[in-house]
C-alpha cells in the first residue's frame, strides 16, 4: 500500500513538472527572436561627439590657457572697464583740489561820470550850480592763495580824472599806484586748512579707488579661474559619462551575442539596455552643464552678445594635473594681512580720521595773521597858475600819463603796513562736538579692524586645511579609482569564465565611472582651493603674472 502511494506520488509530480515546463516554453519569448529585436533595437550607431569635438569639427572652437582667459576678462570685463573709469574721476578731483592754489588775473577797464549839487565852497564847480566829475579807468590786479595757507595779492591802477571844480591843482588829473600785500597765518591755518586737508582727503579717495579696483581685479581673476577650472571637470566629466555609456553599449552588444548563442537569459539584455539609458540621460546632463559653465565663463569675458566669443565654444587647454601647493600657515597669515585690501582700505580711513582730527583741532587754536603791504602812488596833469601868474603844481608833476608812471616809481610817495590781526575764540562748542565724534570714529574704526584681521586669520586658516583636505582627497580618490579600475577588469573575466552574473559586471562599470568622476572632482576642488587660498592673501595678481586688466594676450587678439 505504502509503495503503490509512493510510486503513485512521483508520476503524479513528474506529469505537472512536466505541464509547468511545456506551458512555460509556451509563454516564454523564442531566445532567437528576442535576440533579433535586440539586435535591431540595438543595431551599431556613429561614436558620441562630445560638444568640443563637435566644435573643432565646425571650427567654432577656440583654444584658451589658463591665462589666456584670465587676461581676456581684465580685457574685456564690464565691471573692470567701469573701475578702471572711476580712477579718471578720482585724478580729476585731485586736479580740481588744487585749483585752489591757481592764479586770478583780474582787468577793469571803464569810464565813468558823477554830477552832484555844489553845497561846499572847497568843493564849487565853474558853473556856479554843479559838479562833474569825468574818470577813465584801466587796472590790472593778480591774486594767488599760497600752501603755507596765506594769500598774495597785487594790483596797478591807472585812470584820468576831469572836473569842474573851480580849486583842482590838476585837471585833468592822471593817477597811477601800485599795491603789493601778503596774509600768512603764523597759528590757526599755518600747517593745514581747509585746501591742504581737501586736497590729502582727495588723495586718500583716490587711493580708495585704486585698492578698489585691484580688489575688483583680484575677484575677477578668482572668479574666472573657478569657472575655467568648472569647464576642465564638466569636459573631462562627459568623457568619463561616454566612455561609460560605450561601456554599457559594449555590454548590449556582448548580451545580444550570448543571448543568441543561448549562454545568457533574455533579462541580461533588458538590464543592459536598463542601465544604458540612464547613463545617457546623465551624459546628456553633463552636457547641459558644459554649455552652462561656457556661458557663466563668458559673461566675465565680454559682456556684449555680439561679440565673436559668443559664437564660439572656449576649449581649455590646461588639465587639472595634480601639482603640490605647499606654504606655511603663519607665513600665509602674514602675507594677507599685509596685502587685503579691506585692510587697507580701513588704514585709508583712519588717515583720514587723522586728517579730519588735525582739521578740527586747528580750528581751536587762537587766529594770529601777519599782514603786509607796500605800495606807490604817481600823479601828473597840466600846469595850473595862481592869479599872480605864479605855477602852483611843481614840474615834476606835469605832464600827462607817462610822467604819473614815472613819479609812481621815482616820486618816493610810498606807503606800507605790518600788523598782526589777533582773533581769539573763547568758546567754539560745535568743533568740540566734531572732535568728540572724530575720537569715538577712530575707535570704531579700530576695532573694526581687529575684527577684520581676525576673519581674515579664521578665512586664511580654513583655506590652508582644505588645501591639505583635498590633496587627501586626491590621493584616496586615486587609490578608489585604480581599485575601481582592477574590480572591473576582474569581473569582466570572472563573467567570461561564467563566474559572475551581468548586473554585477553593470554595477563594476557604474563604480568606476563614479571612481572616475570623484577623482576628476578632487583635483578640480583641489586647484580651486588654492585659488581661494591665493585669493585670501591676495597673491592672485603677482602669482600669474599680470599687469592689471593692461596686459596683452597673443592667443586672443580676434576678440578684444
Amino acid at each position: 500500500m505504502n509503495t503503490f502511494s509512493a510510486s503513485a506520488l512521483r508520476g503524479t509530480l513528474l506529469r505537472n513538472l512536466t505541464f509547468i515546463g511545456t506551458l512555460s516554453l509556451a509563454l516564454a519569448p523564442c531566445p532567437a527572436s528576442l535576440a533579433q529585436e535586440a539586435a535591431q533595437a540595438e543595431a551599431p550607431k556613429p561614436q558620441i561627439l562630445s560638444p568640443v569635438e563637435r566644435a573643432v569639427q565646425n571650427g567654432t572652437a577656440v583654444r584658451l590657457s589658463l591665462k589666456d582667459i584670465t587676461k581676456l576678462a581684465l580685457q574685456n570685463n564690464l565691471d573692470i572697464a567701469i573701475s578702471d573709469t572711476n580712477e579718471e574721476i578720482y585724478q580729476q578731483r585731485i586736479i580740481q583740489a588744487y585749483g585752489a592754489y591757481d592764479p586770478t588775473i583780474s582787468l577793469n577797464l571803464g569810464l565813468r561820470q558823477t554830477q552832484s549839487p555844489n553845497t561846499n565852497l572847497a568843493t564849487q564847480s565853474t558853473s556856479g550850480n554843479f559838479s562833474q566829475t569825468d574818470l577813465g579807468n584801466w587796472n590790472l590786479s593778480f591774486s594767488q592763495s599760497v600752501k603755507t595757507g596765506g594769500s598774495f595779492s597785487a594790483s596797478f591802477n591807472s585812470n584820468r580824472n576831469s572836473n569842474n571844480q573851480a580849486f583842482s591843482l590838476f585837471n585833468p588829473q592822471y593817477n597811477a599806484n601800485t599795491t603789493l600785500s601778503f596774509t600768512q597765518p603764523l597759528r590757526r591755518n599755518l600747517r593745514i586748512d581747509n585746501t591742504r586737508a581737501n586736497i590729502k582727503l582727495v588723495n586718500l579717495d583716490a587711493k580708495t579707488n585704486d585698492s578698489q579696483f585691484k580688489q575688483k581685479v583680484n575677484d575677477t581673476i578668482a572668479s574666472i579661474q573657478a569657472l575655467y577650472w568648472d569647464l576642465v571637470g564638466a569636459i573631462q566629466d562627459y568623457n568619463i559619462r561616454r566612455e561609460s555609456v560605450n561601456l554599457a553599449q559594449i555590454t548590449v552588444d556582448n548580451n545580444t551575442k550570448k543571448v543568441e548563442i543561448g549562454t545568457l537569459a533574455p533579462i541580461g539584455i533588458t538590464e543592459a539596455r536598463a542601465e544604458l539609458a540612464n547613463r545617457q540621460v546623465d551624459l546628456l546632463v553633463t552636457e547641459e552643464r558644459i554649455h552652462s559653465v561656457q556661458n557663466n565663463l563668458k559673461s566675465l569675458v565680454s559682456s556684449d552678445r555680439n561679440t565673436e566669443i559668443w559664437q564660439k565654444l572656449i576649449v581649455p587647454t590646461d588639465s587639472p594635473e595634480f601639482a603640490d601647493f605647499k606654504i606655511e600657515l603663519n607665513r600665509a597669515i602674514d602675507t594677507a594681512l599685509a596685502n587685503r585690501p579691506e585692510l587697507e582700505q580701513l588704514t585709508i580711513r583712519l588717515q583720514r580720521n587723522e586728517i579730519n582730527y588735525n582739521m578740527y583741532q586747528n580750528q581751536r587754536k587762537w587766529q594770529v595773521d601777519l599782514v603786509g603791504s607796500f605800495g606807490s602812488i604817481g600823479v601828473a596833469g597840466p600846469q595850473s597858475f595862481d592869479f599872480k601868474g605864479n605855477p602852483r603844481i611843481p614840474q615834476q608833476f606835469v605832464g600827462g600819463m607817462g610822467n604819473a608812471y614815472e613819479t609812481l616809481f621815482t616820486g618816493g610817495f610810498n606807503n606800507w603796513q605790518l600788523a598782526l590781526n589777533i582773533q581769539i575764540p573763547l568758546r567754539n562748542r560745535n568743533v568740540q562736538a566734531q572732535i568728540g565724534q572724530n575720537l569715538v570714529d577712530k575707535r570704531q574704526l579700530l576695532m573694526t579692524r581687529k575684527s577684520e584681521e581676525q576673519r581674515i586669520q579664521v578665512q586664511i586658516r580654513n583655506a590652508v586645511q582644505s588645501i591639505e583636505t583635498n590633496k587627501q582627497r586626491v590621493q584616496t580618490a586615486k587609490l578608489a579609482r585604480q581599485l575601481a579600475e582592477e574590480q572591473l577588469d576582474g569581473e569582466n573575466k570572472r563573467f567570461a569564465a561564467g563566474l559572475s552574473e551581468n548586473f554585477r559586471v553593470l554595477e563594476r562599470q557604474r563604480n568606476l565611472s563614479s571612481a572616475q568622476g570623484t577623482e576628476l572632482q578632487a583635483l578640480i576642488a583641489y586647484k580651486k582651493s588654492v585659488i581661494d587660498l591665493q585669493k585670501a592673501m591676495y597673491t592672485l595678481l603677482e602669482s600669474n603674472d599680470f599687469e592689471i586688466a593692461k596686459s596683452g594676450s597673443n592667443g586672443v587678439q580676434e576678440f578684444r
